[in-house]
């Protein structure tokens, strides 16, 4: 399965190796079941954010006309996800500059979360940014998710604003 496909970075567990992957429309399936996984815990949690239906073979494959995508696999499992776009000006506004990378749909299956991954996978998204030249990665967060926006903010990045979609309001953050 991995010969085909760019490995980011690696990291050894215990019981097996993480690959993440620039993913390729070939993983579309994966990338859909991750984000409506993700999608059916927010709406347990009445996290208004992301629900099942957003998430369609359809739109996941549209995500390669505009941005990368990476997927970690834990041996040959999906386990997580992020995508990386060169601009985002519908969340950032006049605040966009292309100078920076866009983290998007950082994502992690249920059943590997609390070993550490989200880290992991944020930090490998900066580093590819940097590597391409990047002065540095920003995110954007729903406000209404204090803890979400405390991890970030102890991850080291700075507020820089806030942004009213309409049907949420995001923070806007960089490191």
């Amino acid at each position: 399965m991995f010969q085909d496909l760019k490995v980011v970075q690696t990291r050894e567990e215990k019981d097996g190796l993480i690959r993440l992957v620039q993913a390729t429309p070939a993983q579309t399936a994966d990338i859909v079941a991750l984000l409506v996984e993700a999608a059916e815990w927010m709406v347990e949690n009445e996290l208004k954010h992301w629900t099942p239906d957003l998430f369609t073979e359809d739109s996941v494959r549209a995500y390669f006309n505009d941005r990368d995508v990476y997927v970690a696999y834990f041996n040959e499992t999906p386990v997580g996800l992020f995508t990386l776009q060169g601009s985002d000006p519908s969340y950032w506004g006049p605040l966009n500059d292309e100078a920076f990378g866009y983290l998007h749909r950082l994502t992690v299956s249920r059943s590997y979360r609390k070993r550490g991954l989200s880290l992991w996978m944020l930090n490998a998204a900066e580093e590819i940014v940097l590597a391409a030249g990047k002065k540095g990665l920003r995110l954007d967060c729903i406000t209404h998710s204090p803890k979400l926006n405390e991890f970030y903010q102890g991850q080291g990045f700075i507020h820089q604003g806030v942004t009213d979609m309409g049907v949420r309001v995001v923070n806007l953050y960089q490191r």
